[in-house]
């Protein structure tokens, strides 16, 4: 499952304390850092802190979002294999 643009918007603007996005079991979720401990599996995508030191505090466009989202999605996925050496 991808993270979306409104996984980003509720990751900067929700009251949970010290949030932070993770993916488990397909699914983009907001948890509270402290909480983090019990969610086992679950990866770590991003928190607020490192979002905002990218994009600062300000609003932020749609485009921009959905940007963000593509890019979070991208780095949760595996790396693709390589090509097979053979036949050369």
């Amino acid at each position: 499952m991808a993270i979306t643009g409104r996984d980003i918007e509720h990751l900067l603007y929700t009251d949970t304390p010290d949030p932070i996005l993770v993916m488990q079991d397909g699914a983009a979720e907001i948890v509270a850092a402290a909480d983090l401990g019990q969610r086992p599996g679950a990866i770590v995508v991003c928190s607020r802190r490192e979002l905002l030191r990218r994009v600062g505090e300000r609003d932020i466009s749609e485009q921009e979002l959905t940007a963000l989202a593509a890019e979070l999605t991208r780095s949760t996925r595996p790396p693709a294999p390589p090509p097979p050496a053979w036949p050369a």
